[in-house]
């Protein structure tokens, strides 16, 4: 379990802040006054050196800090130039140098929204930085020294999936030396992939790359396997999870050599689908071509168990045990890989189309088995119910895809699995005809290859139209396909042995992680595009086709990439520094537990809030919601929150507005850089703060800065559906609708609060949306508190 966050405390000698003002080559120097703001910033509380320099970027700018901060002259600095955005490594490398807390290093914005906004205001430009650099000071005089936290781990991963994903994301963990421990609930590992015939766009058969993977993981020793098990629970965070395991039993043990013996005198067949026949599959299994484990498992939904026991019986190595018994297993982990992968959209319901019931009609899936070697047709292409040749074959894509009614979205690899099937048709029965009836081709880069020879060398005939019936012609013994070509305007009527229906994905589905975020189409997502492997509950990674539909090639990097954000997290090293509880102000009201969007946060043994500084991605949605205040981020606190509030001088507007806007760093501040960038003005009476998160402003900071004189408050978040930590912006939201009630108590107007969303590339629609509202204030009038 990682260690609680620790921070040194607040001040206990009067602080020394430095104050260096860069000219940035005269961007800035040109319009403001820097030798009279640097004057007036010395005389400031708590400031002891207040300097003005060409390019503070630069060596000899960067040495005047560090030689003041070395010679002990300043223990803390502000630092007035560019945007906290630019040079950030400059500057916390400096710290780091030096040995000065990167929490007593404070950035003030005098170029994007300042200088660069108000360049033809340098009287009003002059007020503004003159209140930022204030902001700063104030902000940083009760600033408290906080350490890194260094996080200890067990680096064991749990991977739940043994597919082609699963198997992926497991070797590339043990073999960078974490401990694995992998689950699959059928009794085979090598999941849907080592049911194909072939791979595409080389054909090759899945065998290879499954085995080569599985020989190089279990050559780590370091990953244990357990198929027949599902996970039942998952309690804890990152680095100290719980997980409940049930293992159902094989009735199999591992004295099995993979005879067959039980396999030959099994009575019961079991058909592979519904469209297939039994062909050599029993009631109890064997391995098939992807031998692991090696040993065969019972079947228990079609076995008819001792009333039987001929297995039992021919097993020369007593191996078969029909009264094993299911396993409860509890296991430590730090992190979990969650790649359940996907199962066919059930075709059957698909009523006009006859699966399951109209002999030939089977799915892409179906057309795998057939193909295979070992499948029930022994790999001929023969109808599967009657053993007849098949002469033609008819494939319709997007069966029950793009429609509202079954699957509203595209899977992506139908059409590409259609086209390699063509491959087998052609193979197997080169004068069979081959007609695909199809809404649109989605051949993506080398994939329009198989395009171009279904049709040019397998000369397989593409009808542009959705089938609207597939029916059986009991005098012929064959389907008949009807559709409405679109491209010729007439009616076609196709007449098949086989009908093969490429249905899509649906995501598998598992118990103990349901309550996780979901896309729209019930994929378990990451924040696309900047955290797209890590789901919101923290430690937990998502990968293949679990993640949204994807081809086996799309699969690999997909759990290639859940394996290395996976190991960057449990490596033993230093994390970002998690929220400070104030335990002698806590009521243990639990709003911070509840709210918090990656379960960072949970009760300790004394019922106050803890923090898992390894689940805790600084989002500080936690102090935005506390009523008391007594959770905050480094930076944060109720005290250098108002120091940063009572330095602002409401009065110094030139009878604007003053308006203190918080701003999202990810997504609303840079916008309005963007805005300051390209020179539009949005008027010098906006100050601004960056918060993390819109979530994480506090309504007792609105109003504070209320009472305070300040005319209107804007809390500036990512759009709804873009917000970088899941709901922070619809939790502020939320807070100030609860806010404007207690404003109208204090008869002040609700009006003087406001919510905004921005994309990072809006800046001209939020400097347009602050103007508004500036106007809105003016109509209002000034704040009741103003002095």
């Amino acid at each position: 379990m990682p260690a609680p966050g620790v921070f040194r405390g607040g001040n206990t000698v009067p602080p020394k802040i430095g104050v260096y003002l860069c000219h940035c080559y005269g961007e800035i120097g040109k319009i403001l006054d820097l030798e009279k703001l640097s004057q007036q910033a010395g005389k400031w509380r708590g400031v002891v050196a207040s300097i003005h320099y060409p390019a503070l970027c630069s060596a000899d700018g960067l040495e005047i800090i560090a030689e003041d901060v070395r010679q002990g002259r300043v223990d803390r600095v502000v630092v007035g130039a560019c945007s906290p955005a630019v040079h950030r490594d400059t500057f916390l490398r400096l710290a780091r140098q030096v040995g000065l807390n990167e929490h007593f290093l404070e950035r003030c914005n005098l170029r994007e929204q300042c200088t660069r906004a108000h360049r033809d205001q340098p009287a009003l430009a002059m007020a503004k930085a003159r209140n930022l650099l204030k902001m700063a000071v104030g902000r940083l005089s009760p600033a408290e020294s906080f350490e890194p936290v260094s996080s200890s781990t067990s680096r064991s991963v749990l991977v739940v999936g043994g597919g082609i994903a699963g198997l992926t994301a497991a070797e590339n963990l043990a073999r960078a030396g974490v401990n694995v421990t992998l689950v699959e609930k059928s009794p085979f590992l090598g999941g849907k992939v080592a049911r194909l015939h072939r791979y595409y766009p080389r054909f090759c058969s899945p065998r290879c790359g499954l085995e080569v993977l599985m020989a190089r993981l279990l050559a780590t020793g370091r990953v244990t396997v357990h198929t027949l098990t599902e996970v039942t629970g998952v309690r804890g965070t990152a680095g100290n999870f719980t997980v409940g395991l049930l293992k159902q039993p094989r009735y199999v043990k591992d004295a099995c050599t993979g005879c067959g013996a039980c396999l030959e005198v099994c009575p019961v067949e079991v058909a592979p689908s519904a469209a297939l026949p039994p062909g050599r599959q029993r009631a109890i299994e064997g391995p098939g071509l992807f031998p692991y484990p090696l040993n065969y498992a019972v079947n228990r939904e079609f076995c008819r168990g001792k009333s039987c026991s001929r297995c039992v019986e021919v097993c020369p190595a007593g191996a078969i045990d029909l009264d094993q018994e299911e396993d409860r297993l509890s296991i430590g982990v730090d992190a979990i890989i969650l790649a359940a992968g996907w199962e066919p959209y059930d075709a059957g319901r698909i009523n006009n189309y006859g699966y399951g019931h109209l002999p030939g009609v089977i799915t892409s899936m179906d057309m795998e088995v057939l193909a295979r070697p070992d499948g029930p047709t022994g790999g001929q292409l023969i109808r599967p119910h009657d053993k007849k040749p098949v002469r033609r074959v008819a494939f319709i894509q997007c069966a029950g895809s793009r429609d509202k009614q079954h699957l509203a979205y595209c899977s992506g690899v139908c059409c590409a699995a259609t086209l390699k099937q063509i491959d087998y048709v052609r193979v197997a029965a080169p004068e069979a005809g081959i007609f695909v009836f199809y809404m649109d081709i989605r051949t993506p880069g080398n994939l329009e290859e198989l395009y171009r020879r279904a049709r040019e060398e397998h000369g397989a005939v593409f009808i542009r139209g959705n089938p609207y019936a597939v029916e059986w012609d009991p005098v012929a013994e064959e389907l008949v396909v009807t559709a409405d070509d679109t491209l010729s305007g007439s009616r076609v009527a196709v007449r098949a042995e086989l009908v093969v229906l490429a249905t899509g994905m649906v995501p598998c589905t598992v118990s103990a992680f349901e309550c996780l975020e979901k896309d729209t189409t019930g994929f378990i997502t990451g924040h696309l595009p900047c955290s797209p492997m890590e789901v919101r509950r923290a430690g937990i990674y998502v990968a293949g086709c679990a993640q949204e539909p994807m081809d086996v090639s799309t699969t690999v990097k997909s759990a290639l990439a859940a394996a290395a954000e996976c190991l960057a997290a449990i490596q033993n090293q230093s994390v970002v520094v998690p929220p400070v509880v104030e335990r002698h102000k806590c009521d243990r009201c639990g709003r911070c537990v509840e709210e918090c969007p990656y379960g960072a946060c949970s009760f300790d043994t004394d019922g106050y809030p803890a923090v898992n500084p390894l689940a805790c991605r600084g989002c500080g949605i936690c102090q935005g919601g506390c009523p008391l205040r007594c959770i905050y981020l480094p930076g944060f606190s109720s005290r250098e929150m108002a120091g940063l509030i009572e330095a602002v001088d409401p009065g110094s507007m030139d009878e604007q507005p003053c308006v203190l806007a918080f701003l999202c760093a990810n997504d609303a501040y840079p916008a309005l850089d963007l805005a300051g960038t390209r020179g539009t003005s949005y008027g010098a009476n906006i100050l601004t703060v960056r918060v993390p998160c819109a979530g994480a402003v506090n309504a007792g900071w609105i109003n504070d800065a209320l009472l305070s004189g300040i005319d209107g408050i804007l809390v500036v978040g990512c759009r709804t559906t873009e917000c970088h930590y899941g709901r922070g912006i619809s939790l502020a939201e939320s807070r100030v609708n609860n806010l404007r009630e207690t404003l109208q108590r204090m008869l002040v107007e609700p009006e003087r609060v406001q919510v905004l969303t921005a994309g990072i590339e809006d800046g001209q629609s939020l400097v347009a949306a602050i103007k508004r509202f500036v106007k809105q204030l003016q109509e209002l009038g000034p704040n009741p508190f103003k002095e």
